[in-house]
Order: C-alpha cells, then structure tokens, then sequence
C-alpha cells in the first residue's frame, strides 16, 4: 500500500467547532428535510444494479469504441542504437514528458556509460493479459502531428498514409492472443509531436466507428455497443472502480480527469508519466448513464476539496437526464484496511491531529461524508428527490454502522452495506487441495444464512433511523455476491471451479430472493467485467469476455434474471437458518483476602443451535493488572449443539491490600457456526475491594457484587 497521503485540503464550509464535533454534537443539528419518494424497487422487490470495472488495459470489457481510451498509461522503452537491444519499464527514472492531455511532448536522447546513444520510446499496450477477449478484425488507428508511430503484438500494419483531414492513419490486422496491441512512438517532433492518438475498434453491428472523435455533446455515444447491451439489464450503475475511489489522489478540480485527456483510465497507481489517481471524467460516466438510462452512483474522492465536490454535483445536476436519480458516496469502505484502501489509513492519521481529539475512525468518516453530502443537497436544492446520499457502513458489525451514520446528522437517505458470502474462516482453515467443488459449494450455501442476518440487523438499522428522522431511508446494497477469493491457499484453484460452476447460478438466486425477503431495496452486484483465472482476490467477473455466451455466464444470469422481474416470479426456497449470536455477561467478584477464587462469565446463545459452536476467548488489563490482580488466560470453548450457555472461568488474586475497586475484560472471537454480538462480545470482570470494610460496607459491597453479576451488558 502507498504511504498515507497529507490530510484534505481546506473545507470553505468547515469551522472549528464543526471540525470537532463528536456523534452527540452532529444529533443536535440533525437535518430534516422534506419526505424524499425514492424509486420503489420494481414490483415491490428490490431493484438491482451493477458495480463497473476498473478502466484498465488488462480488463476484457469493450467499454470505449476507441480501444485507445483504455489503454496503459505510458511506458519508457530505451532503445539502445547500437546494440539494437530494447528495455522496458524504465518509467520510474526516465518518465515520458506529456502535456496536459496525457500527449508525449518530446523523447529524449542520452549516452551511456559506455559511450552508446540510448533512445526513448513512448509504449503503451491495449487488451494486455485478458485471455485473448478483443475481438478479430481490422483496427483502424489515427494520430495527429510529426512521428513515427508503430504497432506490433497482436496487430499488423496492414495499410497506413494520411487521411483526407491530415491526420496519419495505420489499418491493423488483429489476431487476439494474450499479448493485445502494442502501440510504440518510436520518434515525435518537438515543435508537432505526434499526439491525440485514436484506435477504433472493428465494425460492430454493420456500424463503423473510425473517425468518432467523442467529446461532450456529441450526437453518437464512445461506448461499444455491446458494452452498453450487457449493462442494460441494470437500472444503477456504480462507478467507484472507473474513478479509482480507493487510491485516488484527487485534492483539488485541477486533479481530475478532463474529458478532452487521451486515456480515461488511470490504474490503481496511476503512471510515472502520470502519477495522479483520478480514474474516469465526469463527463463519460455521465454519458453513460443516459446512455443507459440508468442511476449513477458516483464516489467523493476521500481528499476531494469543496470546489472539486461542488464543481462534480453541478456538472451531474445540469448533465444527468431528466427523471434519472444520483447515489453519492463518501469514499469507499472506510472500515477496510486492506492493501489499496487509501482512505482508511488517511482516517486513522486524521483522529491523530490535535483538533480530532476524542473522535474514533467512525466519527470522522462520518463527519466527513456529511461536508461532502450536504455540499451535494446544496447543489441540488429544488431538485432532492432525485438525489440519494449514502451512508455506507460494514455488514458484519453494524455497530459501526450506527457509528457512522450517526455522525453525519441526518445527511443521509440510504444505508448501504456489503453482503457478500462465502465459506467463513474455520471452514476455509479446514481445506486442502483435495477439497472437492461440492464441498465449498455446500459451505457457500450454508454462508448465505450469516449474510441474511446482516440484511435483517441493517434493516432494522434503518428502520429506526426511518422513525426518528420523519423520512424514508432505505437500505442498499453497494456491492454483494460470492466473495471466493482464494487468498493463495491450497482450495484457490477449487474456489475459482466453485464460483463458475452452474450451482453457483442456482445459489446466487436463492440469496437474491432472501435478500429482497430480508428487506433490502437496492442490490448491486461486484462487479461487470474481469479476468478469468484463479487468484488470491477471488473472481468476481459476471463476465470473462464482452462476448461470452450468456449460456455459460451463470452469474451474470442470476442477476439479470432478477434484474428483469423473472426471479420473482419462482417460488423462493426456504430461508437458510440464522446462526445464533454469541453474547457474553460482565461478571464482579469480592477480592478476597488469600488464595485465589474463580470468576465466571456466562456465554449465551440467542438461539439454540442444531451444531456445535465454537469460540475463542482472551483477556486483557483494565485497570488490574495480570499476574498481580488475576491471572490471564485463553482458550477455546465449545457449546455444545442443543445447548444455549458456556462458562469462560477467570482466576482472581486475593490480598490484603486496601484499595479501589479494579477491573479487566474478558474478549471473545473467532466463533464458529455463529456470530459474535456487535455489542456484548466484551465483557467486563469487576473485582470488587473487600479489605479493611467495616460490616455494613462489606454487605454494601456484596450487594453491588450480586447487581453487576446480574448484568448482560458490554464491559466499559
């Protein structure tokens, strides 16, 4: 993962007391707006959506009708004229000179230490690694200016000169192999370098694209017609992969991608040509959306300033078609830790600024997305109804979800979670490479149960939210779907098999009925488009190739299928059962004045389970010590199936010591065949002083004693 960036640049709408308000200090100021009538899901049940892509070379998805769009930001080559050897990716040192427009303005020429003259080339490459999924067939490239530009690869110059307007073209035969088209600019000239490079892709449906030149306004669309086909089952489309949501280095307007650039795409890193993150144009994914007729769902750069934010919202409002709503969200999974999640880390760095102190990660997302989302109510005052401002929260702990939305006052309209499922931990720990698909098929059926469960406590969630804010607020789905990422174990292969497998189709359905059952309103899936194979991150593509035969696409059925209405219209199957949550009881004992006494804290279920369950527990120091006010212990317990309690057994110290009242926690984890509670995983051991107490503070302490082992409740 990158360093931690610097924080956001300065708020025009933040003010010091604002900046340090804690979760109370937002309720005080909630914001109650008019009723909003968002779109029901149709039919009554859920509607669903369509995560996009990254735009990257190595995708399969035919998204531009100019395959250049997509392609790699630039690499260095160095050619050296006189061994006539070549070197790639030689970027990081000697970076391609571009202007503003991602064009290269000039290459350079050097002499090495052997006194040999080393030659730059601009590279870059289109449909790189994707299994050979461009399509066959004639490419016709163009580009302005003075140079030599030549391709290779998969292509082959098959004609080339100058068109009728000046510009040169070259005519490729493509044969697709894994390798894709290789582009190079070999020599520009500085004073008219060679620039504003185009390769459109072959005729499609009897239409030609060569010469769509696409900039806003324009009558005819840059999307590929069968990119457009495959997404219009999907009445929202999220865009936070095409804007590179989690690496974004966007602060300010300057930052983003320009419509008029040669590439709308920048990779996760972006390039040392073009270092800066910033994904796709506004202007793209809004043509999109009409073309599609679709809800955007678009992502505020976690380091966005209020200019660039305003600036976005008024670009959707006066660009979006009439009648289509805007989903807008702070960032994306601020929770998640894992390597490319930029914001989290730049969360955590903002608790630790002086003016912060006292917020958790929670409260500052939250506080965050609100400056972000209130900018957007601003923009669009007259015209909320067709605004929908996002909460997003973790699935699988809705306390922190209730963190978040609580501090964002009321600025919200939906909360979004992500439900996916797949094989918990303990089963994945008890694979090996000779673990069958049918095996990780049944265990992924049985997970769904555990994502229903979260749907049902969000539910709620925002029911109560409904209620105390006078108004609707629904509860989405940002992403969701199989999560078989395989993590480079030994069953990485088998989950790969799994989640391709025609089952795999039949229990996507299941959970999509019992998510719509469950009360959710809007479901979309992760993601579109990727490449085949198996990988540590899992295969979450509905779709390997544009062109895949929808036969075979057993996922991308699934969610079409509910997307057109004809899921409903089966008879769902019987619900997966809910496991059991797992809660635990503080417990106090009197000290004591010899020997050592047992503390015990009672573990219940909410529900009896017809399997074992399984947990670990652990303690920790509060304000008593380990080894001198108890002993510190471990281990895993087991309850057994039919059973509804356990007991965790903690060894208290005893002295004479007189002295105030200590405590320390007792923490479950790792459960099995149930869930920990979000709330009552942690339970508190009050040692309760006994030394020096006269009769009738002694029957005092007992009292307190009896009252705090009557307590279930989280230990503080």
């Amino acid at each position: 993962m990158k360093a931690a960036r610097s924080r956001r640049g300065v708020r025009q709408n933040a003010t010091p007391s604002n900046a340090k308000c804690g979760a109370l200090g937002m309720l005080a100021g909630i914001e109650r707006l008019e009723p909003r009538a968002l779109m029901a899901a149709d039919g009554g049940h859920m509607r669903i959506g369509m995560n996009l892509e990254n735009v990257v070379d190595w995708s399969p998805a035919w998204t531009f009708t100019d395959a250049f769009k997509a392609s790699r930001g630039w690499i260095t080559q160095e050619f050296n004229t006189a061994t006539w050897e070549t070197t790639w990716d030689v970027g990081a040192t000697n970076p391609i000179r571009v202007d503003a427009n991602g064009n290269p303005t000039m290459l350079t020429t050097r002499v090495n230490a052997a006194g040999q003259t080393i030659r730059q080339i601009a590279a870059t490459l289109m449909f790189r690694d994707t299994g050979a999924a461009h399509p066959a067939g004639t490419y016709h490239a163009e580009w302005d200016g003075t140079g030599v530009v030549t391709f290779g690869f998969d292509a082959r110059v098959v004609a080339s000169g100058r068109t009728a307007t000046g510009r040169s073209f070259a005519d490729l035969q493509v044969t697709p192999s894994n390798d894709g088209i290789l582009m190079r600019v070999e020599e520009t000239s500085p004073a008219d370098p060679a620039r504003n490079f185009d390769v459109w892709m072959p005729a499609y449906g009897g239409q030609s694209f060569a010469g769509q030149r696409w900039q806003p306004g324009a009558a005819f669309s840059p999307f590929h017609p069968l990119f457009r086909e495959r997404l219009a089952p999907f009445g929202t489309i999220r865009f936070m992969a095409m804007q590179e949501t989690n690496t974004s280095d966007i602060r300010t307007w300057a930052d983003r991608r320009e419509a008029s650039d040669i590439r709308q795409g920048s990779g996760i890193e972006g390039s040392p040509s073009e270092p800066i993150a910033n994904g796709m144009s506004v202007e793209y994914m809004v043509r999109l959306a009409n073309d599609l007729h679709a809800d955007p769902w678009f992502n505020m750069p976690h380091m966005a300033d209020d200019t660039f934010v305003r600036n976005f919202a008024t670009y959707v409002r006066d660009h979006l078609e009439p009648g289509r709503k805007v989903y807008v969200e702070w960032s994306n999974e601020i929770w998640n830790f894992g390597w490319g999640f930029e914001a989290s880390q730049w969360v955590m760095d903002q608790t630790r600024l002086p003016e912060n102190a006292g917020l958790d990660n929670w409260q500052v997302a939250g506080r965050e997305a609100k400056r972000d989302l209130d900018i957007w109510t601003s923009v669009f005052t007259g015209q909320t109804s067709r605004l929908v401002r996002v909460a997003a929260g973790w699935a699988a702990n809705d306390w922190v979800t209730n963190r978040v939305v609580e501090s964002m006052g009321g600025s919200f309209d939906a909360i979004a979670i992500a439900p996916y499922f797949s094989p918990d931990d303990a089963k994945r720990d008890s694979y090996t490479a000779a673990t069958s698909v049918d095996t990780i098929l049944a265990d992924t059926r049985a997970a769904v149960g555990t994502s229903v469960a979260w749907v049902r406590t969000h539910q709620s969630l925002a029911d109560a939210w409904s209620a105390r804010l006078g108004r609707d607020i629904q509860l989405v789905a940002y992403e969701g779907g199989p999560h078989m990422d395989g993590r480079s174990g030994p069953y990485q292969d088998a989950f790969y098999r799994a989640v391709n497998d025609p089952r795999m189709g039949d229990i996507y359905r299941d959970y999509l009925r019992q998510l719509d059952a469950a009360g959710m309103d809007l479901f979309l899936d992760f993601q579109f488009t990727g490449q085949p194979g198996a990988s540590p991150w899992g295969d979450f593509a509905k779709l390997h190739r544009m062109d895949e035969p929808l036969a075979t696409a057993y996922r991308y059925n699934a969610v079409v299928a509910a997307a057109n209405g004809s899921l409903w219209s089966t008879a769902p199957p019987a619900p997966a059962p809910i496991p059991p949550v797992i809660s635990i009881a503080s417990a106090a004992t009197l000290e004591g004045n010899t020997g050592r006494k047992l503390l015990s804290f009672t573990v219940t279920l909410s529900a009896v389970s017809t399997q074992p369950v399984s947990f670990r527990w652990a303690t920790s120091n509060g304000t008593a010590t380990a080894g001198r006010d108890y002993l510190a212990g471990s281990g895993t317990i087991t309850i057994a199936a039919g059973q509804r309690t356990g007991t965790v057994g903690v060894w208290v110290l005893s002295d004479w010591v007189r002295e105030a009242d200590e405590r320390f926690f007792v923490t479950l984890s790792a459960s099995v065949n149930a869930t920990l509670s979000t709330t009552a995983s942690r339970a508190t051991g009050l040692i309760v002083n006994d030394d020096g107490l006269s009769r009738a503070a002694l029957a005092a302490a007992f009292a307190s004693v009896d009252t705090f082992n009557g307590r279930a409740r989280r230990g503080s």
